[in-house]
């Protein structure tokens, strides 16, 4: 389903389908995420979003978000997610609808899975935009 793409927005995604659709990534290849993992949005524009992707352990280096911050379907809301401020994602919206569509994520527009504004991530806390790794970069460890 379609989404607007905002701050707090959290999307099941494939992480594969993504890079195939021209998202960018600021980790080396071997350490992004590979398997499908939940998004949230840190940011958005009128073409893509940034994104972290959002893991079930701690973990080293990563942060908790309280399961008091989510909401929506129920397989998104048990438990505590955590993110690596480390680990940022330029996503195009439209690979993000094939990413979600993909690993079918099961939130929609008048049902979507969100972190609370007042918990998500600061993006300060994330590498600046010129470190993503585009194209060949970001993608050489997926195949």
């Amino acid at each position: 389903m379609s989404h607007t793409h905002a701050p707090g927005l959290v999307l099941h995604m494939y992480p594969e389908v993504l890079l195939k659709f021209g998202a960018s990534h600021t980790v080396e290849p071997r350490d992004a995420a590979a398997a499908q993992h939940y998004f949230v949005c840190l940011s958005a524009d009128a073409n893509a979003g940034l994104w972290t992707p959002l893991y079930q352990t701690r973990g080293d280096h990563r942060l908790a978000i309280p399961e008091a911050a989510k909401s929506g379907h129920a397989r998104w809301t048990r438990g505590p997610s955590y993110y690596d401020p480390d680990e940022l994602w330029r996503i195009p919206h439209k690979a993000a609808q094939r990413g979600a569509a993909a690993a079918m994520d099961q939130s929609g527009p008048k049902s979507a899975n969100t972190v609370a504004l007042s918990s998500l991530p600061s993006r300060a806390q994330f590498p600046s935009d010129s470190a993503l790794r585009t194209g060949q970069d970001a993608d050489s460890g997926y195949r």
